[in-house]
């Protein structure tokens, strides 16, 4: 009954509850943990690759804008204001993402760079914004979900960082809507609200209702509501989005939202962006400095792909048009544009180097003359190449030489790059590889041929495996006469089975145990390889049967790094 006291009983249970309810609460599996880690670490990637998209907008916008800064100057100011804003709002979520971070990791930014956890060598990116790349696999607390929830929802009254994210969200989210307009809503995402929109929309697409939807806040034209636009809806707090989003995650959720979140705006950005730029010419084709431009889909095509390319007068996209080329100063062709106004030249020719210069007539509509836009272009042409390899055992060892072959390019001529190692050419298309001292993860070797990539491959970084001990003259069942034993004198180590040339580790110390004639065991401790006096003096007088034990055994190899091997080496005197 509500209200009635507990017994100590109920006490118990209630509290052997809490504590079961913790117990699953804190029990993630890795396996999902590692699966977050893969989303997470895809999702940096791609927030990467968008904002190298919307470097490249900005600057194509900006040569129209000093083509013609009367016309465009207006659409340019409007960029400029959503690219403050953006890096405005992406550097408040990276500063967030690496404070949470740092702060439940106690680890300050010196000591992520040094163990991996923080990837990019420069957090302050060209153009004024944040990045803090952060490999999720090197986090300790990745499944602490206590202070995560502390930090982003805090006090029962909404208080975390959560809540201030969410306003400025909203915020960003319309400057966007400004640029694009509300019938894109949908692909700015964004939505940290129950209710949004302009009123019609409110109305007929969210079912709110007049009388409610008088209560709704609103943003200019926007109406819209944080929790829940109904008054007498109970416990506001956990119909928000903060709390669905951050309640309870595990600080690897948490930073993988966040990753999504500035995916979200960057996306959000590239759109409005591009829309702005379009807005430009929404209602004319022409410019005051005309050209012909050509746009290749690759200036670099391997032997027997066939080379594409449009050319076209960018005045007048609508326009038809002719175009006479000649192809590395062959005999002179015509082409047709399209309805677009796009001229599609296409080459199937040999390895090599190739060249094209074309010339578009073109009627002006201010002077009514045909008048000639030339245009030039080159491309190459590789050697077909294939490349097949096993993703699993590209690995490479750290403190060694590591022997690896490069192939391709036009004629052979390749350059090679490796990050986390350096590359020393020893042959005509060979190298060897060796991992930077201090390194951790991944190496990546890149390859480019005349300025142009031909990609590259990751090698997973590993330590030299350990050798195996033996000692010379003990047979495969590990006996050996008292006389071979002291003739072997000596500990050694050898890699079995291990390809790469000019490995080898030195054993360093060792520890053999034995029983003696009174039956007490007895151990003695040896430094270097070689028997000792008193190691010699025991062989010396042991018997047939005798059983001796070297364990601990240390070797240290090429890397110069000390180890231990995991196996014994039992020697028994026949």
């Amino acid at each position: 009954m509500s209200g009635a006291k507990e017994t100590p009983r109920q006490k118990m249970i209630g509290m052997m509850y809490l504590v079961y309810t913790a117990l699953l609460a804190m029990n993630v599996s890795k396996d999902i943990l590692n699966a977050f880690d893969t989303v997470n670490s895809g999702v940096q990637e791609t927030n990467i690759t968008l904002m190298q998209q919307i470097n490249q907008r900005y600057a194509t916008f900006e040569e129209q804008y000093n083509l013609d800064k009367g016309k465009v100057g207006p659409y340019w100011e409007q960029a400029q204001q959503l690219r403050e804003k953006s890096t405005e709002i992406i550097n408040y979520i990276e500063a967030m993402k690496w404070d949470l971070t740092s702060k439940i990791e106690q680890m300050d930014y010196a000591t992520a760079r040094e163990h991996g956890l923080l990837m990019n060598q420069d957090t302050l990116l060209p153009g004024g914004r944040l990045l803090y790349n952060l490999n999720t696999s090197k986090i300790k607390s990745r499944d602490n979900y206590n202070k995560p929830t502390e930090y982003m929802m805090g006090n029962p009254e909404g208080n975390g960082r959560a809540f201030e994210l969410s306003e400025k969200i909203r915020e960003y989210r319309h400057e966007v809507v400004k640029a694009l307009g509300f019938e894109h809503i949908h692909e700015i995402g964004l939505i940290t609200d129950s209710v949004y929109g302009p009123r019609d929309y409110v109305l007929q697409q969210q079912g709110v209702s007049e009388s409610s939807m008088r209560k709704l806040p609103v943003e200019g034209e926007y109406y819209g509501a944080r929790i829940d636009y109904a008054p007498e809806a109970a416990d506001q707090l956990s119909k928000g989005w903060e709390y669905r989003n951050f309640h309870h995650t595990v600080l690897i959720a948490d930073i993988t939202l966040l990753n999504k979140i500035i995916s979200e705006i960057e996306t959000a950005e590239l759109n409005a962006v591009t829309k702005l730029a379009q807005d430009i010419h929404a209602t004319d084709y022409t410019f005051d400095d005309i050209g012909a431009k050509v746009f290749a889909e690759s200036s670099y095509i391997l032997s027997g792909q066939t080379y594409r390319a449009q050319a076209m007068v960018t005045a007048w996209q609508n326009t038809q048009t002719t175009a006479r080329v000649r192809l590395d100063g062959g005999p002179e062709r015509e082409y047709a544009s399209d309805s677009q106004g796009q001229i599609n030249l296409e080459y199937n020719v040999g390895v090599g180097s190739h060249t094209y210069t074309g010339i578009i007539q073109m009627r002006n509509p201010k002077t009514n003359e045909m008048e000639d836009y030339t245009f030039t272009n080159s491309f190459t042409v590789a050697p077909p190449a294939v490349s097949v390899s096993a993703t699993k055992m590209n690995v490479v060892y750290a403190g060694i030489d590591n022997p690896i072959a490069i192939g391709g390019g036009v004629g052979g001529e390749i350059s090679a790059t490796a990050s986390g190692a350096s590359l020393t050419r020893t042959g005509n298309g060979t190298y060897n590889l060796r991992v930077n001292p201090g390194h951790t993860g991944d190496v990546t070797v890149n390859v480019t041929s005349q300025g142009n990539s031909l990609g590259g491959m990751k090698f997973r970084v590993k330590e030299l495996p350990k050798p195996t001990a033996k000692i010379d003259n003990v047979g495969a069942d590990g006996k050996v006469s008292r006389s071979n034993l002291l003739a072997a004198n000596r500990v050694s180590a050898e890699m079995k089975d291990f390809d790469f040339e000019g490995v080898r580790y030195d054993v360093v110390g060792y520890t053999v145990k034995y029983k003696t004639k009174a039956g007490t065991m007895k151990e003695e401790k040896v430094n270097g390889a070689q028997f000792n006096e008193t190691l010699k003096s025991v062989f010396g007088s042991s018997n047939p049967g005798d059983l001796f034990v070297f364990t601990a055994i240390r070797v240290k190899g090429n890397d110069q790094k000390e180890k231990v091997l995991d196996a014994q080496l039992a020697v028994e005197i026949k």
